[in-house]
């Protein structure tokens, strides 16, 4: 197509976009009942309106429309092709900084706690859910002298609890109080047979360590019901385990809140936002914590 064919379509469709402005008031104007559709203004945008009409109709206009059409799609497969080609460059210059920036820092900088972690196999022959139980199980008659050697020593902190306050006898099952000051509350439930002394935990209950909750209920939180679960299914596995091993576990926990997961190396799961709730004995280097999908690993 020629120069001067082309400028007298721009000329054409000029002329045209011009007149169709003009006339874009008249719809506004002809909503007024105080104007009279005789008047002269009203006959003038009809006829304004008429000729328009019968100019874009003709064959002159439609080529400069069609014209127009064709060019605007073709600039806009260009502009794409260009965004295109802007996109992959934008892409490899990205990736070759990521990849530049990696080797420099694989030395010196830790991946930070977002980034997607290594998969790294445990050893599961080296693990378990308890330590071998070397000395012999604790019995009834023994609990109290238990207690205070345990508070002696430690300080996470044993007591017996009793419905009635200021009660000191044992019962059958029998309660104890365990506390992690600010962090947690345990009631461990225990059972003996009169043939046979020996404790056996029947359930443990956590809470938060300002809930005002009886042993058999349930904690508001759901990172203390989530570790309540995590420990029956411990007990459930071993329903024979001493309550030494219990207590070696339960003080596992002093850092439930800032412990970070040997798997993941989260505090926080990426699912459902818990600590790691879940203890791991490791054989060579005691208690490990896990969340309980990556316990599952």
């Amino acid at each position: 197509m020629s120069v001067d064919s082309l400028s007298q379509m721009i000329s054409l469709l000029s002329d045209v976009h011009s007149r169709l402005q003009g006339l874009r008031n008249a719809p506004a104007a002809l909503l007024k009942t105080s104007i009279s559709f005789s008047s002269p203004t009203i006959r003038n945008d009809f006829e304004k309106a008429k000729l328009l009409t019968e100019t874009i109709r003709s064959d002159s206009v439609q080529a400069a429309l069609q014209t127009a059409a064709q060019s605007a799609a073709t600039h806009s497969q260009d502009k794409l092709d260009l965004n295109i080609r802007r996109e992959i460059r934008k892409r490899r210059r990205v990736s070759l900084f990521l990849s530049r920036s990696s080797v420099l820092n694989s030395n010196s900088r830790p991946p930070s706690p977002g980034s997607p972690q290594p998969y790294v196999p445990h050893d599961h022959r080296n693990a378990s859910l308890f330590p071998s139980d070397v000395i012999p199980p604790l019995q009834c008659h023994d609990l109290p002298d238990y207690i205070r050697e345990f508070n002696r020593t430690h300080s996470s902190r044993l007591h017996i609890w009793t419905r009635v306050r200021g009660s000191t006898q044992l019962g059958n099952p029998a309660v104890v109080r365990f506390t992690i000051r600010d962090v947690l509350v345990c009631y461990i439930t225990m059972e003996y047979s009169t043939s046979e002394s020996v404790l056996v935990t029947e359930s443990i209950a956590a809470f938060g360590p300002r809930e005002k909750k009886s042993p058999h209920s349930q904690s508001d939180y759901l990172v203390y019901q989530t570790l309540s679960q995590q420990i029956a299914r411990m007990l459930q596995s071993h329903p024979r385990v001493s309550f030494q091993s219990i207590m070696n576990l339960l003080c596992a926990y002093e850092g439930l809140f800032i412990e970070r997961c040997a798997t993941c190396e989260r505090v926080l799961s990426a699912e459902g936002h818990v600590p790691p709730v879940a203890r791991v004995w490791m054989r060579e280097g005691g208690w490990e914590a896990r969340h309980i999908s990556c316990a599952q690993v």
